[in-house]
């Protein structure tokens, strides 16, 4: 990763994106009169924090022909816990603001420090936007795809390709309204999931203008063995069956009903534990929860971990109840790392699983459904295993890191060819 030195990071006069004396920003003139006739992408997200769709933008700036793509990704916030994770091929510019974070969840920035930011920030990137004017803006998030939906009246040679990660449902918030109502102002919107183009096309977006292109993995990370010690390092008896899940804990995930459920998986499999990947804001309300339902013995908060392969190779079967998602990165790999799965059907994830085949699923909020599904998979070895097996042709078959990356370089290049 290389990191300008053009200074972003701090609103204090107008450093890295100010002003017409800027030392270190070249217009389009410039870098074409440089010889370098590569394909200017920068990639908008509000920060590398640690979640599905800032891990799949990593792996796309990453994997991207750096030959015939200068890949810049651009963040709003200076807390980039993935950062060190992109190639020295890729840059990193950030515009500097402070976000606020909670105790529980150290990694996701819940927001900014000092509000007049929210106005501040934007006016920086589309002064860069302006001077620079990169041939591809990609955003990813829903902050992110208004600010660069603006960026088509500074820079209306740029082509603007704003995304959509996950379909919500119920009442949704002033920010996912504005989110909706702009999306046709977008030169393109990509998708990671059939869903999601669906749902873009209901607010005036032409289909033409609307690309799917779901995430994909570097499957070879998730073939593996589980390390010697792992589970007695996470208080889990290694005679024990356990199931696992992945995500941030927040509500739409759905943490709440399984707690409830595993009350009925430990009757039926009173040997079974379970673990919970990931932190967030209801990390202390869940953990009170398992307390008051009497199953924080079999239940362990792992919290933020940076070796999931593994702990999906110590795993014997996985959960994913969330209630609404896009095309869910956690569920993929879980798949990829061959273990049966038991889910809702929303969205993506009836994308990705098949009922029966290489999943199985139950409604959003039916705890005793999903208690039946996971003792189902406990009990019926043969049964989880050929689920698992399933799951892990199809991810081979469809959702590798090299097909997703190539689907983008193939939206990248029709869209600059109508240019």
């Amino acid at each position: 990763m290389t990191t300008r030195d053009g200074d972003e990071r701090d609103f204090g006069g107008e450093r890295g994106v100010g002003g017409d004396d800027e030392p270190g920003v070249r217009g389009d003139e410039e870098h074409r009169a440089g010889g370098d006739d590569r394909v200017r992408l920068w990639l908008f997200v509000t920060a590398l924090s640690v979640g599905g769709a800032e891990r799949t933008l990593v792996d796309l700036a990453n994997g991207l022909d750096h030959d015939r793509f200068e890949v810049t990704v651009w963040t709003i916030f200076d807390q980039n816990p993935l950062a060190d994770r992109l190639t020295d091929e890729v840059t990193l510019r950030t515009l500097g603001v402070t976000g606020v974070t909670s105790d529980d969840h150290a990694f996701a920035v819940e927001g900014a420090q000092n509000p007049l930011d929210y106005a501040r920030a934007p006016l920086h990137f589309l002064r860069a936007v302006r001077r620079e004017r990169p041939d591809v803006l990609q955003s990813f998030l829903t902050y992110d795809n208004l600010v660069a939906r603006v960026a088509r009246l500074v820079a209306p040679d740029t082509v603007v390709i704003t995304g959509i990660r996950l379909v919500p449902t119920g009442e949704h918030d002033l920010a996912q309204r504005l989110d909706n109502l702009t999306t046709r102002f977008a030169d393109h919107v990509v998708s990671n999931s059939q869903s999601g183009a669906e749902f873009v096309r209901d607010y005036w977006v032409p289909a033409d203008r609307v690309s799917v292109v779901n995430n994909g993995r570097d499957l070879t990370r998730f073939d593996r063995e589980a390390p010697e010690g792992l589970r007695e390092s996470l208080g889990v008896p290694e005679d024990a069956r356990l199931v696992g899940t992945v995500g941030r804990l927040i509500d739409r995930k759905g943490h709440d009903e399984l707690l409830d459920a595993w009350v009925r998986v430990r009757a039926d499999c009173p040997d079974a534990h379970l673990i919970v990947v990931g932190d967030g804001p209801r990390r202390t309300h869940l953990a009170a929860r398992a307390s008051y339902h009497d199953i924080e013995d079999s239940v362990h908060f792992a919290g933020l971990r940076d070796d999931v392969p593994d702990l999906l190779a110590t795993m014997d079967a996985f959960v994913f109840p969330s209630h609404y998602e896009g095309l869910p990165g956690a569920l993929l790999e879980a798949m990829a790392a061959g273990l049966p799965c038991v889910a809702t059907p929303v969205d993506g994830n009836g994308e990705l699983l098949e009922a029966y085949d290489s999943g199985l699923f139950f409604d959003v909020g039916d705890d005793d459904a999903m208690a039946g599904a996971l003792a189902l998979v406990l009990d019926n070895p043969d049964v989880a295993a050929k689920l698992g097996e399933n799951a892990q042709q199809r991810t081979r078959e469809r959702f590798d890191i090299d097909t997703m990356v190539g689907d983008f370089e193939t939206v990248y290049e029709r869209l600059l060819a109508r240019r």
